[in-house]
């Protein structure tokens, strides 16, 4: 979709207060629920921090530590445009979600079986199974992606948009950092692997709420594409991508800022082997990952909403490139003998991991949406989130570096791929600034 036309300057918007209808009060709350619960489920099987930690427990290759989160983090952005040209041609997304969400959550106590019954006597086919499981979730997440959030556009309006995923980020937040204290006891107290079973198992809970939340949500048929092959879709991509240059700078930007994945499951580990901070500390970490979200949630939501997504994604680039510089910071800490002062430059790290997580999923999808026309929204959100996959499987590659040099210095090469995507931010457009002509690109 081509946005063309006349520039009109930008307003911050004034009907943020405004009432809901019944239905949208319905669909808000629905909504929030599933994204609450989900945020609590997701703090039992965190991609940056419990996650590398169970893995470790099992192996101690760094490859594989970074393959779990690789599996995580891809597996949910690449089936995403795989998905979109069939869902485009759903006028309800409901049923749909409902069976992939099942599937969804059953991975999850499947995840719980292995390590509680190989974990211990058979480490490597416990990993196997803990993998093979963690690709089902991440892929069956992912698929579930793009009518996801095809269902909160057609359910919420625009202005509220920014409040809804706010809210579900920052009280879900609270959630996942009571879970964090929770965690850090049961990890203390409960033996291995008992407690990471334990822990899969509460976060099967709370999943299985958030599933709840979306099949309440009263959803109307909304447009759909009609008229060409699913062939035609494919080969049509390529012109849409050429077509829109604003989504172009847009995913460049987010390309770059995906770069923080390159590190990501190693501050973790640079905080338990080089640092020398207790394995149950991934507890109090995780806490100050979701103080992070939970705080930086409630800023991003209100600034899209009031002064649009291109200050969040220019905000959350130089909040992407704080965390390898803290690591950096409490590296020099730690040889100056400061090891208090580097504890507690370690919670920024992780509080820096939750605001930059919270802050891309909540300032580039309102920017997308407001970017693309109903129809082709799928496709936007399936060509964005599919074409950044191949940046997850950057801890691979973290991994395979740590063979050869240190912390330190892969957390220098991520800060200075990072800050490139402040350059790019700065000077994305601001959608609301374009006067949308709608141009429906895959029926031409």
């Amino acid at each position: 979709m081509q946005k063309k036309g006349k520039i009109i300057p930008f307003r911050p918007r004034q009907d943020f207060s405004e009432g809901m209808d019944e239905a949208t009060r319905w669909n808000f709350s629905s909504l929030l629920l599933d994204g609450i619960c989900f945020a609590i489920g997701a703090a039992f099987l965190e991609a940056n921090t419990l996650l590398p930690n169970l893995v470790s427990s099992l192996t101690t290759s760094s490859v594989i530590i970074g393959l779990a989160s690789t599996i995580r983090n891809a597996g949910y952005l690449l089936p995403q445009l795989f998905v979109a040209g069939y869902v485009e041609r759903l006028p309800l997304k409901k049923p749909f979600l409902k069976v992939n969400g099942i599937i969804n959550r059953l991975s999850v106590l499947l995840m719980a079986f292995f390590v509680l019954f190989f974990g211990e006597k058979s480490p490597d086919l416990a990993l196997l199974g803990l993998l093979l499981a963690l690709a089902l979730f991440a892929f069956s997440d992912g698929v579930g992606g793009v009518p996801w959030t095809d269902l909160v556009a057609k359910s919420i309006p625009s202005t509220r948009r920014g409040r809804l995923l706010g809210s579900m980020q920052s009280i879900g937040g609270i959630g996942a950092f009571v879970a964090g204290i929770f965690i850090r006891q049961v990890l203390a107290t409960v033996p291995f692997p008992k407690n990471y079973a334990f822990l899969l198992t509460v976060g099967f809970v709370f999943l299985a709420i958030s599933l709840v939340g979306t099949l309440r949500v009263k959803e109307r048929e909304g447009a759909v594409r009609r008229g060409s092959s699913l062939s035609a879709y494919w080969r049509n991509l390529p012109r849409i991508w050429r077509s829109d240059s604003v989504f172009q700078k847009m995913l460049y930007t987010r390309m770059l800022l995906s770069c923080f994945y390159l590190a990501l499951p190693f501050y973790i580990v640079f905080a338990r082997e080089r640092l020398g901070f207790a394995a149950s500390t991934v507890g109090l970490f995780l806490s100050a990952q979701m103080a992070g979200s939970i705080l930086a949630s409630l800023l991003w939501g209100w600034l899209g909403d009031r002064y649009g997504n291109r200050m969040v994604i220019c905000l959350v680039t130089i909040t992407a490139a704080a965390t390898p510089g803290l690591a950096l910071g409490t590296s020099l800490l730690a040889r100056a003998d400061l090891q208090a002062w580097a504890f507690a430059v370690s919670f920024l790290i992780f509080a820096t991991i939750g605001a930059t997580l919270s802050g891309v999923w909540i300032g580039f999808t309102n920017y997308l949406l407001d970017l693309a026309s109903d129809i082709v929204r799928p496709t936007y959100v399936g060509m964005m989130n599919t074409l950044t996959a191949p940046f997850t499987f950057l801890p691979i590659l973290g991994g395979i570096l740590l063979r050869s040099i240190s912390h330190e210095t892969l957390f220098a090469i991520t800060l200075f791929l990072i800050s490139g995507s402040i350059f790019l931010a700065i000077k994305l457009p601001e959608p609301h600034n374009l006067q949308s002509q709608s141009v429906d690109q895959l029926s031409s």
